[in-house]
């Protein structure tokens, strides 16, 4: 591939990448709005089941049985798990802080990235790099802010999910061989899918009926039936999760994932909005500050010349 073609190749994955930010970006304030009436496995699973049509039709147009047989199965269902994990616990700290403050700390995920593609694709980074890293996690460390009367250590559940992601998208790369962005979104969603119904039953004999309102109580409240406003809700995540998912798995399967990771940080902008428009967040001082020493540290590591691969 000439330089030329690459250079292509990767703009056209970047903007894949921050359109897909942009459509999988309107599933948090859906969720956040209803996580005080509904337990997240309820969400998960209705979320799922709505994307299961979208998906046959998809499918369907690739040769069904065939475009299933593709690739590696375990390798995909892998994925799906550790995707499955970012997620549950991206979600589950939306009880604990503003949406903002949420993104800023999952901002993490591109110095993940970085930190784990010497492992697992075998890239060397430069001292730049790693010093970024280092930034970037004071910054988040700013955005917790655990002593005093900030928002404490609940702050580690989106950057655990920010190393969950980071690692499934790099299996993406690693070990997606040549199947179709499509395949590996359905498997995706069949484990969050089967994930969530079978934590659901395990969990059922902790599932509480109380007002609660932190993210234990989103993890384990009881199900209940949600009204017609709040099923169409929950059930339009489905169709956006399907399209977030597809774009988002494609521009990573089609360019090195240091190339792209940094149009993740467009997520921010859609944060900020939703969080003021529909919850009237306004993001504080330490969430301003932080997430700023995380942007900037990101798109300096992600924007460095292309890692060279070791032996």
């Amino acid at each position: 591939m000439s330089a030329v073609q690459h250079t292509s190749s990767t703009r056209r994955s970047m903007l894949t990448l921050a359109l897909g930010v942009a459509v999988i970006g309107l599933q948090d304030p859906i969720i956040k709005g209803l996580m005080d009436g509904y337990p997240l496995a309820e969400a998960i699973v209705i979320r799922s089941i709505a994307a299961l049509p979208i998906f046959a039709i998809l499918l369907w147009r690739l040769g069904f049985v065939t475009s299933l047989r593709a690739g590696n199965q375990r390798v995909f269902v892998a994925r799906g798990v550790v995707l499955m994990l970012a997620y549950t616990t991206y979600f589950l700290s939306f009880p604990a802080m503003p949406l903002a403050n949420v993104i800023a700390l999952y901002f993490t995920a591109p110095l993940f990235v970085v930190a784990l593609s010497r492992p697992v694709l075998h890239e060397q980074q430069g001292a730049g790099r790693w010093a970024a890293v280092l930034v970037g996690l004071v910054g988040a460390i700013v955005v917790a802010h655990p002593t005093g009367a900030g928002i404490g250590w609940s702050a580690l559940l989106p950057v655990v999910a920010a190393a969950l992601y980071a690692f499934g998208q790099i299996i993406a790369r690693r070990w997606g061989g040549p199947s179709n962005a499509t395949v590996m979104s359905f498997h995706q969603n069949s484990v969050y899918l089967v994930g969530a119904s079978a934590f659901a039953l395990i969990a059922a004999p902790l599932a509480t009926t109380g007002a609660g309102t932190g993210p234990v109580d989103f993890l384990l409240r009881a199900w209940v039936m949600p009204d017609l406003r709040d099923l169409l809700l929950l059930a339009l995540c489905g169709p956006i999760a399907v399209a977030g998912t597809i774009l988002l798995t494609k521009a990573y399967r089609e360019a090195p994932p240091g190339a792209v990771t940094v149009l993740e940080y467009t997520l921010l902008i859609w944060a900020t909005f939703w969080g003021y428009v529909v919850f009237g967040e306004v993001p504080g001082a330490w969430t301003i500050v932080g997430a700023s020493l995380i942007i900037a540290s990101g798109a300096y590591a992600m924007t460095r010349a292309a890692p060279v691969a070791s032996a």
